[in-house]
């Protein structure tokens, strides 16, 4: 560890001792921020709570109103379903600290949602997309998880490798007190659904959209088009050939009676919005 990375980390270790004190109050959140603020400067940040068979509770909001509350109620009604992190939570993924490009498919950052301020909450027509985010993710249970997100917002940097180093120790300490902080989520809260149907939860949720039109193989498609894989990664998941999924997309484009990925987006997030 260098120097820098042992000042910020001394820093972060004497901030500790008040974020206990303030266990269970409503100060807790941003004086957490703040204390990480120690490391590394961080634009916006935001605190999920995660069921697997609920919507999303917004547990801290330090988006600085970057975008309006309507954005906000809309991502809690439904578009969460096209987050990465949501879906990295609904596939349990380890507890830990991640950058949201280790955990998004592989064509999340040019897709529909990640690029659009009138559904993204964390993104505004002013700032536009994000530089980075980074989110500790602890499940209170196994089918409920909290997600912490750090943010820049673009023109900053991305989290630098020693930056990441010093978060990434802390991640024990933020993780424990996150969960002390909202314990109460998961108390008397019996585990509903073991883990193997996570991914049949997700898809659910695409089971309304144009029922007469497509079939479930092709919802199913629509669904991780959506989410942010390219053919290649849904040919991948799904054991097809990346052609056959084009010719599957092609299709889909046809029964719905439009020419892009783009109308799709448009198309379901006004269906899934029509539903909440």
């Amino acid at each position: 560890m260098n120097i820098r990375e042992r000042s910020a980390a001394d820093s972060w270790h004497h901030a500790t001792p008040d974020l206990v004190l303030l266990l269970g109050s409503p100060q807790f959140a941003p004086a957490l921020d703040t204390a990480l603020r120690q490391i590394a400067p961080f634009d916006l940040s935001c605190i999920f709570a995660y069921p697997l068979e609920d919507r999303p509770t917004l547990l801290h909001d330090g988006l600085n109103a970057v975008s309006s509350s309507q954005i906000m109620a809309n991502y809690l009604a439904g578009t969460y379903l096209l987050d990465a992190v949501y879906t990295a939570c609904m596939h349990a993924t380890p507890a830990g600290l991640y950058r949201l490009h280790d955990l998004a498919p592989d064509a999340f950052f040019e897709g529909e949602y990640y690029n659009s301020p009138d559904v993204h909450p964390c993104i505004s027509m002013e700032s536009g997309s994000l530089a980075e985010e980074i989110v500790f993710l602890h499940p209170l249970r196994p089918d409920l998880y909290l997600a912490y997100s750090l943010l820049r917002q673009n023109g900053s940097p991305s989290f630098n490798a020693e930056e990441m180093a010093v978060f990434t120790g802390a991640a024990p300490m933020v993780m424990a007190l996150l969960g002390r902080q909202w314990q109460a989520l998961a108390e008397g809260r019996e585990s509903q659904v073991p883990p193997a149907p996570r991914e049949h939860a997700i898809e659910q949720a695409f089971l309304s959209f144009a029922p007469t039109l497509l079939t479930p193989r092709e919802q199913t498609i629509v669904s991780l088009v959506l989410r942010g894989h390219s053919s290649l990664s849904i040919g991948s998941l799904l054991d097809i050939a990346e052609g056959t999924v084009k010719i599957h997309r092609k299709n889909i484009y046809a029964k719905l009676g439009i020419s892009s990925q783009t109308e799709l987006f448009n198309q379901f997030i006004r269906h899934l919005l029509a539903e909440k």
